[in-house]
């Protein structure tokens, strides 16, 4: 065979190859990703058990990507296997160090879940907050956890202090708001709690919890019957078959 042939040959074997190796990529790219969707499917519908499956079938195709870990730990975290949840989300932010979702849910495992380090998560949310770049929302969001850790605690002074610098952050915090009416309510403190529930209301979707919160509220001496009615009625006809709606028809 003349060496131009050889070289022909080479040249093809090489270009062949280095087809198969993109299909085989682009393959493996493909299923990570079809498994990763359906992996989140699962796990919003409450199927945890296949949920799990098909993001670990995604990390097999693609174990680089920080997404699926960080969706896995949040899977792990909630069926209450902690060991492997803190594993993922260590993966997810080695692999990406600015991915500060996968940092404010790991900063949360610590004070939530694992009480002898909750120093440890405070520092992960101090961080994140004080982080320039970081600045408005996700800011807001390193205060709500912040407050998560001092409810720990049951520091209710500060837990209100890190609420309200979260909506000095970022004035839309729903999760501030929320926790916010709760506290208020808690203290009698009727007129803030009805404020604060209200904002709320502005920002998401009444839900039993909120719309059961809004009838304490507005059955205090000095609430409002028609607020409270409106609450009532809500949860009745929108979430009949709640144990808040229960609780409600309860005769005293």
């Amino acid at each position: 065979m003349r060496p131009s042939s050889i070289l022909l040959l080479l040249s093809l074997t090489l270009w062949l190859a280095a087809c198969a190796n993109t299909q085989e990529r682009e393959m493996k790219k493909n299923a990570a990703e079809a498994n990763f969707k359906l992996g989140i499917g699962y796990m919003q519908s409450g199927r945890f058990e296949v949920a799990t499956e098909k993001l670990l079938k995604s990390l097999q195709f693609d174990d680089k990507n920080p997404e699926a870990h960080n969706a896995l730990a949040v899977l792990y975290e909630e069926i209450r296997e902690y060991g492997p949840a803190e594993t993922h989300y260590k993966q997810a932010i080695d692999l990406k160090p600015d991915y500060t979702l996968a940092k404010l849910n790991y900063a949360r495992l610590l004070c939530t879940h694992q009480p002898a380090r909750m120093a440890e998560g405070e520092g992960e949310f101090q961080k994140i907050a004080t982080d320039p770049a970081n600045a408005g929302a996700t800011a807001a969001d390193a205060y709500v956890g912040l407050a998560w850790c001092a409810r720990q605690r049951n520091d209710v002074a500060q837990t209100e202090t890190w609420l309200r610098k979260a909506l000095e952050s970022n004035s839309s915090n729903a999760p501030a708001l929320y926790e916010l009416a709760q506290i208020s309510q808690s203290q009698n403190k009727t007129l803030s709690a009805r404020a604060f529930l209200q904002r709320y209301h502005a920002q998401t979707r009444p839900t039993p919890p909120s719309l059961a919160l809004g009838v304490r509220i507005e059955n205090a001496p000095n609430g409002d019957p028609q607020l409270r009615q409106e609450y009532a009625k809500l949860l009745r006809s929108q979430f009949p078959n709640t144990d808040e709606t229960r609780r409600l028809n309860k005769p005293e």
